[in-house]
């Protein structure tokens, strides 16, 4: 009986099929899932927070703790900096209080009741470093230090940054005075998109005007990969003895920008040699590579009254993120200038009619067999 009610299923079971259009598929098979190739990871590095990010594809490459509340040092500039350049116009003439004079740790060398620009300054705080200068900008902006600082937090709430609080415009250690590397990406971000501030930024050399008794004062950048590294544009280094060695920098090759912010770097010069480790990560790594094949996909084709071959054509996908996905870890061989573009690859998949009576025999014992457990 039971091998009876095996034959009257095999049975209908093959009429079924039979009894579809010529068209349709009567057996579906799942397509294979592709091997996937290993992403090389991240190099080691000393900083205790950092991100890596790509902006043309608005990609985090890779992180660790990055939003982890730590001190921040001068990268704190960076909101002195932007606030310089959004509230002030750059040719405006600052007079230095005593108080800017006075501030301490690294110096332009500010004279009280001497005058120079907000230019001046800018480039002085962001170049340089210097603290007196970014007191004389906070002075000039908020109208105090104190004013200031409340204009630095409520731009930061207006920006989104979560985890960032200052205590002062220059970044010397205080309590409630830490950011995060995210929030320092996305600051850094911010202050980029003003030409006269990634300009300063790029400079490797601030002349100030000479101070009131004669002597020059010239200051050489803080950020050592400027000149030295392909590409580096900036933006602002720091150390103090809380935050250790912090650095939020950026690099662009062939119109493809990266940042770095590295925060808690341990070791003589380690920000520096910790950005480099990543930038080469990001660009040598996970690198874009462009009009790349995604493959050659078939597609679903109507019945032919003559059976010919089908042609699937390649999807071709511009500047594609293709190493960071896992496909790709080393760069495509170079290539000679074409004269005229490539035509896309094909792909020629001979076609034959579905209903072919092999293969309804081939499916119909393939089912007979698990059917009857033979």
């Amino acid at each position: 009986m039971r091998r009876l009610s095996l034959v009257a299923a095999s049975v209908a079971m093959l009429m079924a099929v039979v009894a579809q259009p010529a068209a349709g598929a009567p057996l579906m098979f799942p397509t294979r899932v592709q091997d996937g190739f290993a992403t090389p990871g991240p190099p080691t590095v000393t900083a205790a927070s950092w991100i890596l990010f790509d902006e043309a594809s608005e990609t985090v490459l890779a992180s660790q703790l990055p939003t982890q509340e730590r001190a921040m040092a001068s990268t704190t500039k960076i909101m002195t900096g932007l606030l310089a350049v959004e509230r002030t116009n750059l040719a405006d003439v600052v007079t230095v209080s005593q108080r800017a004079a006075d501030t301490g740790e690294r110096e332009i060398g500010l004279v009280a009741g001497e005058q120079v620009t907000m230019s001046a300054l800018l480039k002085a705080a962001m170049i340089y470093s210097a603290n007196d200068a970014a007191t004389a900008i906070a002075e000039y902006v908020g109208g105090s230090v104190e004013g200031f600082v409340d204009m630095m937090n409520e731009r930061a709430r207006e920006l989104g940054l979560t985890e960032t609080r200052f205590a002062n415009p220059h970044g010397l250690d205080a309590p409630d005075h830490y950011s995060s590397a995210s929030d320092l990406l996305d600051l850094a971000r911010v202050a980029m998109a003003y030409p006269e501030f990634s300009d300063t930024v790029r400079a490797r050399i601030v002349v100030f005007p000479d101070a009131p008794d004669g002597s020059q004062r010239i200051g050489t950048t803080t950020n050592l990969l400027l000149g030295d590294y392909e590409g580096s544009g900036g933006i602002k280094t720091g150390f103090t003895s809380q935050a250790l060695l912090t650095f939020v920098a950026t690099a662009e090759r062939e119109g493809r920008r990266l940042y770095v912010v590295v925060l808690g770097s341990e070791g003589r010069r380690a920000h520096f040699a910790d950005a480099r480790a990543l930038f080469d990560y990001g660009f040598s790594q996970l690198a874009i590579y462009g009009t790349v094949s995604t493959g050659n996909p078939y597609v679903s084709v109507k019945q032919r009254v003559e059976p010919g071959p089908l042609v699937a054509t390649s999807n071709i996908e511009t500047f594609i993120y293709l190493a960071g996905q896992g496909l790709m870890t080393d760069p495509p061989a170079a290539t000679a200038a074409e004269p005229a573009p490539i035509p896309a690859p094909v792909e020629v998949v001979n076609r034959y009619p579905a209903s072919s009576p092999d293969s309804v025999w081939t499916a119909f014992t393939f089912w007979w067999d698990q059917a009857s457990g033979s």
